[in-house]
C-alpha cells in the first residue's frame, strides 16, 4: 500500500497538492487549497515557514476522494496523521453513489476545505475535532456534523 508521497503527492502547510495526476489512482481525487480553482493539479510547492514567534505550526489538512474502498489504495502522505474521518455520498431513494458533489468542510464555522468530490466516498485528514461536512448536489445543500474517527458517515440526497 503505498502513500500519498510516494505517488508524487506532496503537502502544503494546511493542503495537499497534486504532482503528478497520473500518478494516483484513476478514480482518487487530491485536495487542493481552498480558494482556488480550475483544473485538479496544481505545481508543487515548498511549505511556508511560519512567523516568527508563532505559538505552533498550522496542522496539515489532507483528503482524498473515490470510489468506495480508496482507503485499500492510498495512506496519508504523513503517518502521523492518517486519515481519520470518511464521509460517502449517496441517493436516499436507490443507495447508488453520487459523483461531482459540492463540498465543504467547516469547523467552527470557517471554510477549512472547499472542493468537488470526484468519486462518491470522501476520507480526511483532520485534527481531533466534530466537522460540519456540507454536500450541495444539484443544487440542494445536505450536511452531517461528523466526529474524527467516524470513517463511514453518510450524506443522502
Amino acid at each position: 500500500m503505498a502513500t500519498l508521497k510516494e505517488r508524487g503527492l506532496f503537502a502544503l502547510a494546511g493542503m495537499l497538492l497534486i504532482a503528478a495526476a497520473v500518478t494516483a489512482p484513476a478514480d482518487a481525487q487530491i485536495a487542493r487549497p481552498v480558494g482556488t480553482s480550475g483544473t485538479q493539479s496544481a505545481a508543487p510547492l515548498a511549505p511556508s515557514t511560519p512567523p516568527a514567534g508563532s505559538a505552533s505550526p498550522q496542522p496539515m489538512l489532507y483528503y482524498v476522494c473515490g470510489n468506495p474502498g480508496i482507503e485499500s489504495q492510498v495512506t496519508s502522505p504523513d503517518p502521523q496523521h492518517p486519515f481519520n474521518l470518511g464521509v460517502s455520498f449517496i441517493a436516499a431513494t436507490n443507495g447508488a453513489p453520487l459523483t461531482n458533489v459540492s463540498v465543504k468542510v467547516r469547523r467552527h464555522g470557517r471554510v477549512l476545505m472547499d472542493f468537488v468530490a470526484a468519486g462518491p466516498h470522501c476520507l480526511f485528514s483532520v485534527p481531533d475535532a466534530d466537522y460540519r461536512i456540507e454536500g450541495t448536489y444539484r443544487g440542494e445543500m445536505k450536511f452531517e456534523i461528523v466526529q474524527t474517527g467516524t470513517m463511514n458517515a453518510e450524506i443522502k440526497w
